[in-house]
């Protein structure tokens, strides 16, 4: 190899170039103690070889990408024609009463089918049908009944339900929908919430609206391969629909689809990795491709992720994005004791 000379100094060019190859994190938004805490564990010669394992709604992204989806169906009658599911596919237990609708889960649910076959009746341009009180009542009745499920089913059987709403459509069609809603609520730019309320008043419902993708999150995603550390995402949303924004190089981080955990509706016996089935998924999928070895980044926004984050007592960095969510989640953030830091999340309106 041919000694480059500088101005009588060939040392200066291999330190440029040591320079440039360091696993930089751009400074960005984190805070200093986070950036700090990151920027140390990239460098750390120690933990080349390791992986890091990532939330994917509201951690590796802003926003759900699952209830955007379902926004998105209802905001544009996208739900498959006249569906005979009632929009109870994935809820067990029917007969379960809803108190704010004042009847069971399987007779809201028969409501819903029916006022959505008589909007779709209608057979208006979608500009023209929002503005009816028809359509009003309808995504009121649909965000409040959303909500109400809350209340009679617990976390984990709520996000097998959400991605069950695309029961009639074909993998192809979920695919191209997921992606045209996708590519729709990241155009917009920004985060936001919206209230609907049916005309008379009786229903009404808060949704969250707009996916983004931040720069700081392209960052660290984009550094720690560099440092010689793997990126997995675990999310209890539907694996296909994370994969659509996450494996993208234009869009998201170009992850490898092996590298992302998701819901799978169509594997009885897979791990889904909601709460505990997190650190079940990491040890039976991701582990053993390091000989048992635990990450050395977890990363996480809600009390959904707690399981993972606090299951690896061998974990460098513990990365909360700050929601205040309340509950175990906000214990963690508060701690400061060198492994868990908290990034305030800041909505961008």
């Amino acid at each position: 190899m041919k000694c480059i000379q500088i101005k009588g100094r060939p040392l200066m060019l291999l330190a440029l170039l040591l320079v440039s190859c360091t696993p930089a994190l751009e400074r960005g938004s984190w805070t200093s103690e986070t950036y700090d805490a990151l920027s140390a564990l990239l460098q750390d010669k120690s933990n080349r070889g390791g992986y890091a394992v990532f939330d994917c709604d509201n951690t590796s992204i802003v926003h759900d990408i699952t209830h955007n989806l379902t926004i998105y169906m209802v905001e544009n009658l996208r739900f498959a024609d006249a569906p005979e599911h009632s929009f109870l596919d994935g809820l067990p237990d029917g007969d379960a009463y809803l108190e704010r609708f004042g009847m069971s889960v399987r007779a809201a649910g028969d409501s819903l089918r029916d006022e959505y076959r008589s909007l779709k009746a209608l057979d208006m341009p979608l500009d023209s049908l929002w503005q009816t009180d028809l359509y009003k009542d309808w995504r009121a009745r649909f965000l409040a009944f959303y909500e109400a499920l809350g209340d009679v089913y617990d976390y984990d059987t709520l996000c097998i339900w959400e991605p069950s709403l695309l029961s009639g459509y074909s993998d192809q069609e979920k695919q191209d929908l997921g992606r045209e809603s996708t590519l729709y609520w990241l155009s917009q730019g920004r985060s936001w919430e919206e209230e609907w309320v049916s005309p008379d008043g009786r229903f009404r419902g808060v949704c969250e609206k707009g996916l983004i993708v931040t720069d700081d999150m392209k960052s660290l995603y984009k550094a720690l391969p560099k440092a010689g550390i793997t990126p997995y995402v675990c999310s209890a949303s539907a694996e296909w629909l994370v994969e659509l924004l996450v494996c993208d190089r234009e869009i998201g981080f170009g992850l490898d689809p092996e590298r992302v955990f998701g819901v799978r509706l169509d594997e009885p016996d897979y791990v889904q990795p909601f709460r505990e089935g997190k650190v079940a998924c990491i040890d039976r999928f991701i582990a053993p491709l390091y000989d048992g070895k635990q990450p050395v980044l977890v990363a996480g926004d809600s009390n959904g992720d707690v399981a993972m984050l606090t299951a690896y007592p061998e974990m460098k960095v513990g990365l909360i994005l700050d929601l205040d969510r309340g509950g175990a989640i906000d214990s963690l953030a508060d701690r400061r004791d060198g492994r868990y830091y908290a990034q305030p999340v800041v909505k961008m309106i």
